[in-house]
C-alpha cells in the first residue's frame, strides 16, 4: 500500500531544500510512497522526459518519440541496415511499436525497407538520405535538451547520478536474468 507524505516530511527528507511542490500538478504523484519509492520516481521522471521529448519533437520535426528513436538508431548505424527486431532489442521497446514507427517513417521517405536475403520474414531498414538530413536537423536540439538537463547537476552530481542509475540498471538486469533462468 502506498502512502503520500506531507510537504513537511518531503522537506525533511530532502536536506538540499529542493521541494516537490515546485512540480505543480506532478507534486502529488512525486510524493507517493515517500523516499522509499525511488524506482517509482525514476519511472515518473522517464514519463516527464518522454512528454518533453514528444513536445520538442512535434514542434521541431513532426516526429513521435518512437519515430525519433528508430530514425536515430538507423542514422547512427548508417549505411548499415537493421531489422525491426534489432531496433526493438536495442531500445528495449516492443517490436510492434518499432514496426509502426518504421512504417510511418517509410511512408514519409525517411526510411527504406528492403528484403533480407538471409531471412525473408525480417526485412532490413535503412535510413534514406532524407532521413539522414532530418536526423542531422533534429539531433542538435536533442543534444542541447540533454545537455540542459545535465547542466542542472554539477559534475559531481552528474557522475554520481550516472553511477547510481548504472547500479540500479545492473540490479534490474540481474533480476531479469534470474527470472529468465527460472530463479
Amino acid at each position: 500500500m502506498s502512502k503520500a507524505i506531507s510537504a513537511a516530511e518531503a522537506a525533511a527528507a530532502d536536506p538540499a531544500g529542493v521541494s516537490a511542490e515546485a512540480l505543480g500538478e506532478v507534486a502529488a504523484a512525486w510524493r507517493v510512497g515517500g523516499p522509499d519509492y525511488l524506482p517509482y520516481r525514476i519511472t515518473l521522471l522517464a514519463k516527464l522526459l518522454d512528454r518533453c521529448t514528444t513536445r520538442l519533437l512535434q514542434s521541431s520535426s513532426g516526429l513521435s518519440v518512437a519515430e525519433w528513436r528508430v530514425l536515430a538508431q538507423l542514422a547512427l548505424a548508417s549505411p548499415d541496415p537493421a531489422s525491426v527486431r534489432q531496433l526493438a532489442e536495442q531500445a528495449w521497446v516492443d517490436r510492434a511499436e518499432v514496426s509502426r514507427a518504421a512504417a510511418s517513417l517509410e511512408r514519409r521517405g525517411h526510411v527504406v525497407r528492403r528484403q533480407n536475403t538471409k531471412d525473408r520474414r525480417s526485412p532490413l531498414l535503412y535510413c534514406s538520405e532524407q532521413g539522414l538530413a532530418l536526423y542531422r536537423d533534429v539531433a542538435p536540439s536533442r543534444q542541447a535538451f540533454h545537455r540542459s538537463l545535465t547542466a542542472l547537476l554539477g559534475p559531481d552530481q552528474a557522475r554520481q547520478m550516472e553511477a547510481s542509475l548504472l547500479t540500479l540498471a545492473q540490479q534490474c538486469v540481474h533480476e531479469l536474468g534470474a527470472r529468465d533462468d527460472g530463479g
